[in-house]
């Protein structure tokens, strides 16, 4: 059975949407702020679908289309501090939203989601990713298409180590094994969800063009945080969607009844 690409996009948007979706989106939004007020120099807005991923894993906006960040020019120490802090942050809420949108809470977050085995998923992530990131870019040195493979192949590593409290190496294994036979249509999950990133970071980088840099800066931020929780909200149901095909009972064929 394919996986249903316009269904995890329909899912993955009614998550965003939801009030949970909107709670993380507002975390995501204030993160993503504090950000821009804490850099030495004014900077450019990132998308924001995982923090802690390699490279690969998210959009990165439309260049020239987001307006420039605020600063409050603090020194290179206090920033790096402060950069560090709202880093962890992001880690610890991107362990919660991947917990809260693989399950089926929509109206309340449970408070278990930032709380349970987080040192162990956080160290994780960080050294995976760092891992994960090196391994997608040897892939890429060899003609791209290797580097494609790899990344759609090992591309829920993070679900497995936020959500079922795996470490990195287990939730690569794991992830070969769950995408192993959807690996092209995954990559057309990927293509759709590049071409709506590009939509949302021209959409909201519009208004950057005539407005000034400040009130540009904060429609953009809102348009990278809504992106940001839409694309977890879609891997969570793309890791959904095929956990639940790998549970399905396998039937017999008369060949092998025989």
């Amino acid at each position: 059975m394919p996986i249903d690409i316009g269904g995890v996009v329909s899912d993955g948007y009614e998550r965003t949407v939801a009030r949970n979706g909107l709670l993380f989106i507002g975390i995501f939004y204030l993160i993503s702020l504090l950000e821009g007020l804490f850099s030495p120099t004014p900077a450019q807005p990132a998308m924001l679908p995982d923090p802690v991923g390699g490279p690969g894993m998210g959009p990165a906006p439309v260049e020239g289309m987001q307006p420039y960040a605020p600063s409050l020019g603090l020194s290179p120490v206090l920033t790096s501090l402060l950069s560090l802090l709202l880093g962890i942050i992001s880690i610890v809420v991107t362990i919660g939203a991947l917990r809260t949108f693989v399950s089926e809470e929509t109206e309340q977050i449970p408070e278990a989601h930032f709380r349970h085995n987080l040192l162990w998923a956080g160290l994780n992530l960080i050294i995976g990713g760092i891992i994960f990131g090196i391994t997608i870019a040897i892939g890429f040195l060899f003609l791209v298409v290797p580097g494609l493979f790899l990344l759609v192949s090992l591309f829920f590593w993070e679900v497995y180590v936020a959500v079922e409290d795996q470490n990195f190496i287990e939730g690569f294994r794991n992830s070969w094994r769950l995408t192993r036979g959807h690996r092209l249509r995954l990559f057309g999950l990927g293509i759709v969800v590049a071409i709506i990133a590009l939509l949302v970071s021209i959409g909201f980088g519009i208004p950057g063009i005539f407005l000034p840099d400040i009130l540009g800066f904060l429609i953009a931020q809102l348009g990278s945080a809504f992106f940001g929780v839409f694309f977890l909200a879609t891997v969570a149901q793309t890791y959904n969607q095929l956990t639940a095909m790998e549970n399905e009972p396998r039937v017999e064929t008369a060949e092998e009844r025989t």
